[in-house]
């Protein structure tokens, strides 16, 4: 079945932070020069509410790496190196939710990682709420990987990102203030956790973070809309499908 939601698919392509400014600022909203945008923006929403139940696919379809591997072998002569990726998506639900890892061995600069077919499945989430957030951090592996998982979630707790996504989805409304909060809460998350690997021997390659609102239907589309999108080390395409359920 099609989803009719026009008007959040155009507001898709503006960017979620000036978004979410506007919707925090009361004077902004209240600004006649403004009743446009206020009239988009509640369309949209109610374009989302009437669409009922929904499911939503994150994937990442091209991870172009931009640099080499460390030291002279790399920088002269190309050699191959590994790198892995730490990924996942959340909403304002406060659903518990787990960071996927990916590994990857012989990779030169300007290769593309090698996803399979369908590309690299980052989540699928029935009824989002809110909005989504999406995250990875790439790095270029030195070290033994097994303690990972106890880095994961040692950063989480450094940020408390488990403490502000509960407080999120405990709201009964939406609130814009809370989804700055949690934007806020990964960027300290990623932050951690690239400072802990480092701290293990590994180096920081690329940061991806990107966050859509229901408003915009959750960033449905492929991002950016041609090409590749720069994140310092790396150039990634992703794609954000909804389905009708």
């Amino acid at each position: 079945m099609t989803l009719s939601i026009s008007k959040a698919t155009e507001l898709a392509k503006i960017d979620s932070s000036a978004i979410l400014r506007a919707l925090s600022s009361r004077s902004f909203m209240a600004r006649q020069e403004n009743i446009e945008i206020v009239k988009d923006l509640n369309a949209a929403n109610e374009e989302m509410d009437r669409a009922g139940d929904i499911g939503l696919t994150l994937s990442f379809s091209q991870v172009k790496m931009l640099v080499h591997a460390e030291g002279v072998w790399g920088r002269w002569f190309g050699a191959s190196s590994e790198f892995y990726v730490v990924t996942t998506a959340i909403d304002g639900s406060g659903k518990p939710f787990e960071y996927k890892t990916q590994f990857f061995q012989g990779v030169k600069r300007n290769d593309h990682l090698p996803l399979g077919e369908g590309g690299m499945l980052v989540t699928y989430m029935r009824n989002p709420k809110w909005f989504v957030d999406l995250h990875m951090l790439v790095m270029e592996s030195d070290s033994d990987l097994r303690e990972l998982g106890k880095k994961i979630e040692e950063a989480k707790q450094q940020a408390k990102l488990g403490e502000i996504l509960k407080f999120a989805g405990s709201a009964a409304v939406f609130d814009p203030t809370l989804v700055s909060q949690v934007v806020n809460g990964v960027d300290l998350f990623l932050n951690a956790l690239a400072y802990l690997l480092k701290a293990n021997g590994d180096d920081h390659v690329a940061t991806v973070h990107d966050f859509y609102l229901k408003h915009q239907a959750f960033g449905m589309g492929r991002h950016p809309a041609t090409g590749l999108k720069k994140f310092q080390g790396v150039e990634v395409a992703y794609e954000i499908q909804l389905t009708k359920l």
